[in-house]
């Protein structure tokens, strides 16, 4: 279990997603669902391959990540290891559309998408980039505030699903469709949850559990640090 974790049900331990694996996250703006994220990429592969941070928010976090590579969404898919963000402005669904069609032809990179909504739900790059990123090699984490408002295929494509708390009855059916209902006799209900606390759902393993917060940030940009690349200039 990663450090700063909180899990109630300490009995077992538990699988965390590798790079053959797709990690919905899912829960209200506030909810800790962004600083979660980064937990989870700050413990992945960019040390040996590209991770592509899609920031449509420009989100405050992100931009303190150590070593960082900003590239435009017009540019290429970049081979060398480490981190790069693409920051699109609203607007550019084709731009964005094209850009995910680069990414599933280059093949061997991550993708972490801060907000899914900004990616139309009836993309077809993203629904490719989704269904097969395990023969491509393009493992993702995708971030929504609204899961009820983006591509059905970041929650049914996701072998991982970590709902923090979610308000809007639409958002609440749409993740209950995918967390596990045979071992309760009510629906698990992300509306109970407290802000940083989440549900946590492995399918293949049909792993449940509950997390507290997180580490904090600065031990989280800490990580980033101590795993740093070297810089590669596109």
């Amino acid at each position: 279990m990663p450090d700063g974790l909180l899990l109630a049900g300490r009995d077992r331990k538990l699988r965390f997603p590798n790079d053959t694996h797709r990690h919905a996250i899912v829960g209200m703006t506030g909810s800790g669902k962004t600083v979660f994220g980064m937990s989870m990429l700050s413990r992945r592969s960019f040390n040996r391959r590209p991770w592509l941070i899609f920031d449509s928010k420009r989100d405050k976090l992100i931009r303190q990540i150590p070593h960082l590579n900003e590239i435009g969404i017009e540019e290429r898919i970049p081979s060398k290891r480490g981190l790069y963000v693409v920051r699109p402005v609203p607007g550019q669904h084709e731009e964005i559309d094209q850009w995910l069609w680069k990414l599933w032809r280059h093949e061997n990179a991550g993708l972490f998408i801060d907000e899914g909504y900004s990616i139309r739900a009836h993309s077809e790059a993203l629904q490719a980039v989704l269904t097969q990123g395990r023969s491509k090699n393009l493992p993702v984490i995708a971030l929504s505030q609204r899961p009820a408002h983006v591509s059905p295929f970041i929650m049914s494509e996701s072998d991982f699903i970590s709902v923090f708390y979610l308000q809007n009855p639409r958002d609440v059916e749409r993740v209950q469709e995918y967390l596990p209902h045979d071992k309760w006799s009510n629906p698990i209900d992300p509306s109970e949850l407290p802000n940083h606390h989440s549900f946590w759902w492995h399918g293949a393993r049909r792993e449940f559990a509950r997390f507290g917060p997180c580490e904090p940030e600065d031990i989280i940009l800490d990580r980033f640090d101590a795993r740093k690349v070297r810089r590669y200039y596109i």
